[in-house]
């Protein structure tokens, strides 16, 4: 909590600097690997590429990114604290409007279609399984995106 006459921590700072240069470029190459970062951070559902995030940045966000990483490392950093950047940021409200494009739609349905040759041809095992499993979460997600495509139509 902030007291009326305290300067938000470092990282807070850093937060907020992030946040408002994604608002202001969020589909740039940094304004992306920014969003990703401070994604994997909130949920850990996405990959940060260290050397992509390091190239295609400036110099001027090593700071910001290295005092939020420290405070990660140290226990600093509070779920909150990432939350609020990604409001500041637009993530938050972009994450429930954006939707998968016709291309990645062809691309889970390849996956699909790939997923159920080899089922096909895996015997009973844990593997089949496992195979199984991701199959029907991938005709899950189909039906999801179709209805949300629907729904927007």
């Amino acid at each position: 909590m902030i007291h009326p006459n305290s300067q938000p921590a470092l990282h807070e700072q850093a937060i907020t600097k992030i946040a408002q240069l994604i608002k202001e470029n969020p589909d740039t190459s940094g304004g992306v690997q920014l969003r990703k970062f401070l994604w994997s951070l909130y949920n850990m559902h996405h990959v940060v590429s260290l050397w992509s995030f390091a190239s295609r940045l400036s110099s001027e966000l090593a700071d910001p990114v290295s005092e939020i990483l420290r405070a990660a490392l140290t226990g600093e950093l509070t779920e909150d604290d990432i939350k609020r950047g990604l409001i500041i940021s637009g993530e938050m409200s972009r994450w429930d409007r954006t939707r998968p494009s016709g291309d990645v739609v062809t691309l889970l349905q390849e996956a699909q279609q790939s997923l159920f040759g080899a089922l096909a041809r895996t015997p009973p095992c844990y593997e089949h399984t496992e195979i199984h499993r991701l199959n029907a979460r991938l005709a899950e997600l189909g039906h999801q995106i179709s209805a949300n495509t629907n729904q927007e139509a």
